[in-house]
């Protein structure tokens, strides 16, 4: 064996372990996203047939959202890495969490506006991870986005309808897309 052929066989061996670890983690994420589907499916639901109670549905699903959250992460965790990993990720939660809560305060009672708003920033995350994790994450944030604008601007009685469909349906099959990724 020459030195060429082992510097190949090296790189395609780093290529596909970089392969592996990006399938990895999309199957490892798909639970969590299918989970916020779920959440965001059952809370535009509920806000199109109660919507004087749409604050308080988003509150009740979003604590239910993060909780099953915290249940899936707990139980893939695997090691000290992770756990360094999570506290990051954490912070970082912790800076885009008062960040948006800074824009809210500022749009005002429109609580639209605050929805799609709050719906472009998780997704753009989504789409920020897929630079370095996988070009899934950003197609799945910019579909989403581009869905939940256009309902936004659509501004009709079925918003939330749409919404639940296409943006809660979208995360749901986007999981499932990322959890049988080949």
């Amino acid at each position: 064996m020459n030195q060429q052929l082992a510097r190949d066989l090296l790189a395609e061996i780093e290529e596909t372990q970089q392969r592996s670890e990006q399938y990895l983690g999309y199957w490892r994420r798909g639970p969590i996203v299918q989970l916020w589907g779920v959440v965001w499916i059952v809370a535009h639901l509920a806000c199109y047939w109660l919507p004087g109670k749409a604050g308080s549905i988003w509150m009740l699903c979003d604590v239910a959202g993060f909780i099953g959250t915290i249940v899936l992460r707990w139980r893939e965790n695997d090691g000290a890495n992770q756990q360094q990993n999570d506290r990051r990720l954490a912070w970082a939660g912790c800076i885009l969490l008062a960040f948006g809560i800074i824009v809210s305060m500022l749009i005002g009672p429109r609580s639209r506006s605050i929805e799609v708003f709050w719906t472009c920033l998780a997704m753009s995350t989504y789409m920020l991870h897929g630079l370095w994790f996988g070009l899934r994450w950003t197609v799945l944030g910019g579909l989403v986005i581009a869905v939940s604008l256009a309902a936004y601007l659509l501004q009709g009685p079925w918003y939330d309808l749409i919404m639940a469909v296409a943006a809660g349906g979208g995360l749901l099959l986007g999981g499932t897309w990322m959890r049988h990724a080949r």
